[in-house]
């Protein structure tokens, strides 16, 4: 009965949700993408789920990372994202690794996982997580929420290229951190999520080679095609 709603889809069968509850899915970041994800994930049946986070939580944190609440300034977000994912969903388990993604560690943190999900907020993790992917052959699943906009991507898979083709170089930070408009990274999450479920399922079009990217301040979203920057 939990799962009765997905199974009510045309074309998505019992089979289906096995495929979810056999999965194993990293989330790495547990901030405003990662809450999203982690709950989505979680709720649809996804059997083994990963976090990688090394950050507390803070009084800024919770216009938008919504798995955090005043009572939890100071823990660990990995600690209270797993609490909040057993009450969710007991049946989820779940690999906890209280950490800093760095060039020297991802690799090891990626291994035993079939989909990488990307809810980092900087460029040094990004890279090495999406060398990570390609070096095991593993779907990365990219997102990033800034100001009013956020972008989506699917890497290393289905014939894509990388996160590096997209952007060679790292984009500079700013003097401190970006803005963003509280709901925006739990819309770019909650799509990272659709993406991995569809990876998983084998169920319609993976944002494979394309780049999806949403303007909320202005009701404007596009598809771009990246297949022209895997060929060169």
């Amino acid at each position: 009965m939990r799962y009765a709603r997905h199974l009510l889809l045309p074309g998505f069968t019992a089979h289906h949700q096995q495929l979810l509850a056999r999965s194993s899915v990293l989330v790495a970041g547990a901030g405003g993408l990662g809450s999203a994800l982690l709950l989505y994930l979680a709720a649809a049946g996804v059997g083994h789920l990963g976090i990688v986070d090394f950050d507390v939580v803070s009084e800024s944190n919770l216009n938008r990372q919504l798995l955090y609440e005043p009572r939890h300034l100071g823990a660990l977000k990995t600690r209270v994202a797993a609490e909040k994912i057993r009450l969710l969903n007991p049946d989820c388990r779940l690999t906890v690794l209280n950490r800093r993604l760095e060039a020297s560690n991802t690799v090891d943190s990626l291994r035993g996982f079939e989909v990488v999900a990307d809810a980092t907020d900087n460029f040094a993790a990004r890279y090495a997580l999406d060398a990570a992917c390609e070096r095991l052959r593993l779907p990365f699943v990219y997102g990033s929420a800034e100001g009013w906009g956020g972008q989506v991507s699917v890497f290393h898979y289905g014939g894509a290229g990388g996160y590096r083709h997209l952007y060679p170089e790292s984009p500079e930070w700013g003097a401190g951190p970006p803005g963003v408009m509280g709901p925006l990274p739990g819309l770019v999450g909650t799509r990272q999520a659709l993406e991995v479920l569809k990876i998983i399922t084998g169920q319609g079009e993976v944002l494979a080679g394309k780049l999806w990217i949403f303007d909320a301040l202005n009701n404007q979203d596009r598809t771009v095609d990246l297949s022209v920057l895997w060929s060169h």
